[in-house]
C-alpha cells in the first residue's frame, strides 16, 4: 500500500516537462524495427515511462529465467499444444517453478483502473493481474517457447490467439487459466457488431505495430488518471497513427477533450455566447475534437461497456 501511495505521489509531483516528455518517449516507441521487436522489452519500456525506476533490463532478465524455467520442463520433442500445456502449468499452477505462488486474476482491480496494476513488474511481484498483464506475460513467454502467439482485442480486454502446429488459430483466455475460448463467447458477453468485426476492431489478432500501440496505451491512462489531458490527447494521436482502428484510444482521445472543454469553459461559460472571442477557436477546436473522436470509433463499431 505504501509503495502505490508513495507511486501516485510521484505521479502528482512530476514536472510538465516529464509529462511532455511522455509524448516524445511513446514516439520513438515506434521507431524501431518492428518485425523484430520483442514485446517484453516494449512493454518494460512503456512500464518505464510511467514509473522510471523500473531496472529494464533487470526485469528483462528475469522474464527470461523464467522462459528457461518453462524450457527445461518440457517434455522430449513437445509440439505446440504440449509446450502451450506447460506454460498454463507454469503461470497458473501452484509448484516448486513459481515458490507455491501461482499468477491468479486480481478480482479486486480486473480493469487496472489502478494504473500500476497495469505494469508488468507488479504483476510479477505480486502474482495478481488483469486482462492486460496476464495476457501479455502469457504472449512474451509463450514467443520464447517459439510458439505463435498474438494479442486480439475485445471491449477493454485483451486476449492471446495462439497457431498451432496444423496451422489452426485459437483464442486462449489469460485471465482464466489460458483455457481456449471461442469467439462467440466473447461476443456472448461483451457489446461486439459485425461491423466491428468486419472493421478488425475486435477479435482479430494484432501485428507488431498494432500490438506496440496496445502495450502504450497505459501511458494514456497514466496521464488521463493525473489530468494531464492535451498530453493524453497527444499520445493518443501517436497510437492512432500506428493504430487507426484503436478504438481505445479514439474514446480516451474525445474524452480528454471533454474534460477540457468541462474545466476550462462550460464551468466557466452557462452560454456559448459568455466565451470570450480570443477563446472561441479553442472552444471549437475541442468540441470538434470530441465529436470526431467518438464518431470514429463508432462507425468502426466500437459501442460504450456499461460496467
Amino acid at each position: 500500500m505504501l509503495r502505490r501511495i508513495l507511486f501516485y505521489l510521484s505521479l502528482l509531483l512530476l514536472p510538465s516537462a516529464a509529462i511532455a516528455g511522455a509524448v516524445e518517449d511513446v514516439q520513438r516507441l515506434f521507431a524501431r524495427e518492428m518485425q523484430t521487436a520483442d514485446l517484453a522489452r516494449v512493454k518494460l519500456e512503456v512500464d518505464r515511462i510511467i514509473d522510471p525506476s523500473i531496472d529494464v533490463e533487470a526485469q528483462l532478465a528475469g522474464i527470461n529465467r523464467m522462459a528457461a524455467e518453462v524450457q527445461a520442463m518440457l517434455p522430449h520433442n513437445a509440439d505446440a499444444w504440449a509446450k502451450v500445456e506447460v506454460l498454463r502449468r507454469y503461470i497458473y499452477e501452484p509448484g516448486p517453478w513459481n515458490t507455491q505462488r501461482a499468477f491468479a486474476y486480481d478480482h479486486d482491480d480486473p480493469y487496472g483502473r489502478d494504473v500500476r496494476n497495469k505494469l508488468l513488474g507488479d504483476y510479477l511481484q505480486d502474482r495478481r493481474g488483469n486482462c492486460i498483464t496476464m495476457p501479455f506475460l502469457f504472449i512474451i513467454l509463450g514467443q520464447r517457447l517459439g510458439l505463435e502467439m498474438a494479442p486480439a482485442l475485445a471491449p477493454l480486454h485483451v486476449l492471446v490467439k495462439f497457431t498451432d502446429d496444423q496451422g489452426v488459430m485459437h483464442n486462449l483466455e489469460a485471465t482464466s487459466g489460458a483455457g481456449r475460448a471461442r469467439d462467440q463467447h466473447y461476443r456472448d458477453l461483451l457489446p461486439i457488431s459485425d461491423q466491428a468485426l468486419a472493421n478488425g476492431l475486435y477479435l482479430a489478432p494484432l501485428d507488431a505495430e498494432q500490438s506496440m500501440a496496445v502495450i502504450a496505451a497505459v501511458v494514456l491512462d497514466g496521464l488521463m488518471a493525473r489530468g494531464a489531458y492535451r498530453e493524453a490527447m497527444a499520445v493518443a494521436d501517436v497510437l492512432l497513427e500506428n493504430h487507426p482502428q484503436f478504438a481505445y484510444a479514439l474514446v480516451k482521445k474525445g474524452t480528454a477533450a471533454y474534460r477540457i472543454l468541462e474545466a476550462e469553459f462550460y464551468s466557466k461559460f452557462p452560454r456559448s455566447g459568455d466565451v470570450p472571442e480570443d477563446q472561441r477557436a479553442e472552444l471549437i477546436w475541442l468540441q470538434r475534437v470530441n465529436r470526431d473522436a467518438f464518431q470514429k470509433a463508432e462507425a468502426l463499431g466500437w459501442k460504450a461497456l456499461t460496467r
